[in-house]
């Protein structure tokens, strides 16, 4: 992103929030709710609970705890394999979200809702535990950094120290346990929705094969010459220094299933479209449309992505995660310490070898 384009987005978002700031303390008026705005960018609500704890804990702690084992068995493969690849392989398979930078239009918007779903559904969890647990919440509340999202919960941390191991371990894995199944989900989801094969025709050139045979953005693209559409079918084709026909079975939004078929001369090594190279299933097609989907499918990827990364950082032992906590709940102070420094030594490892921007 050009460095204007960023001091836009900067300026908008900073705008956003202290217009957010100005409406909520007009229409906000409880002595139980607080409003601040730090920094002139950092809008912060906070609200006091008077909810009552339950002496009832039920199964769902133990699903979090074993939802959190299984979490910390993929983030240490996951680390352990960035360490492997980064020192024998010199792949750099880490990239390095910036937003602003290289998070940028609708993605930027796909981000920071998925951060607002993967935090607020992390602390929600912490305080559903805690409250099951007979642990007292004092207050929650929300963030707004510039355009990102983010939440808390405060809960009686005096009630917490004297709680039982188990009991500690179930609320600090509440949040990981919660986040590892919003990105399973999401996963889930997109595996039913998009189509093994085809794409989505974006915008259509003009004087090109594609735009002499018909088609048009928003067309969807099933099949080439009654195989499976993909792009490296569609360029092997398209490089063929001769003339010849290409059969399209393609789908159009309100007119169904059509054969097209598109005419190349030698010298033409392009459709002349610019395609998403994603298809929604065939069940989809009389729901929804193809445009939206593609918003949905990037919603849904960044939900994954954003979910997957909260449950690899919170799960491996280190000083400030869930993680850590859990180290030094279980194993005590000294045994903790020492298992964080390792931990966070092997991190940093990993993404001095392995990550990008």
């Amino acid at each position: 992103m050009d460095i204007p384009v960023y001091i836009v987005y900067f300026i908008g978002a900073w705008i956003l929030v202290n217009t957010l700031y100005i409406v909520l303390k007009k229409i906000v008026r409880s002595e139980k709710t607080s409003i601040e705005l730090q920094y002139y960018t950092i809008l912060l609500v906070k609200k006091k609970y008077e909810g009552i704890s339950s002496t009832s804990s039920g199964v769902l702690p133990y699903v979090c705890i074993a939802l959190f084992i299984i979490a910390l068995f993929f983030a240490i493969q996951s680390l352990a394999s960035l360490i492997y690849t980064g020192l024998f392989k010199g792949s750099r398979e880490v990239v390095i979200l910036l937003p602003g930078l290289n998070i940028t239009g609708n993605d930027l918007l796909y981000f920071a809702i998925a951060v607002g779903v993967g935090v607020v559904l992390h602390e929600y969890m912490h305080a559903k535990i805690a409250l099951k647990t007979g642990i007292p919440v004092k207050s929650y509340g929300f963030i707004l950094a510039l355009i990102l999202p983010a939440a808390f919960v405060e809960i009686d941390e005096k009630i917490f120290a004297e709680a039982s191991k188990k009991v500690k371990t179930a609320i600090l894995a509440a949040g990981v346990a919660v986040n590892l199944v919003v990105a399973l989900l999401a996963l889930g989801i997109l595996q039913f929705t998009v189509s093994p094969s085809g794409f989505i025709i974006r915008e259509v050139e003009q004087e090109t094969p594609a735009s002499r045979a018909g088609l048009k953005p928003g067309d969807v693209v099933y099949e080439i010459n009654g195989s499976p559409a993909n792009l490296t079918a569609l360029r092997e084709i398209m490089s063929r220094n001769e003339s010849l026909t290409i059969e399209l079975l393609v789908y159009r939004p309100g007119s169904g299933y059509k054969n097209i078929t598109v005419w190349k001369n030698p010298v033409e090594d392009k459709l002349g479209v610019i395609l998403e190279p994603i298809a929604p299933s065939r069940n989809l097609l009389n729901i929804i449309d193809p445009f939206i989907f593609l918003g949905l499918v990037r919603l849904l990827l960044w939900i994954h992505i954003v979910n997957y990364s909260l449950v690899f950082i919170n799960t491996l032992p280190l000083f400030i995660t869930d993680g850590g906590r859990i180290v030094i709940e279980v194993a005590g102070k000294k045994v903790g310490s020492i298992v964080n420094s390792i931990t966070l030594a092997l991190l940093a490892l990993a993404l001095l070898l392995s990550a990008r921007i």
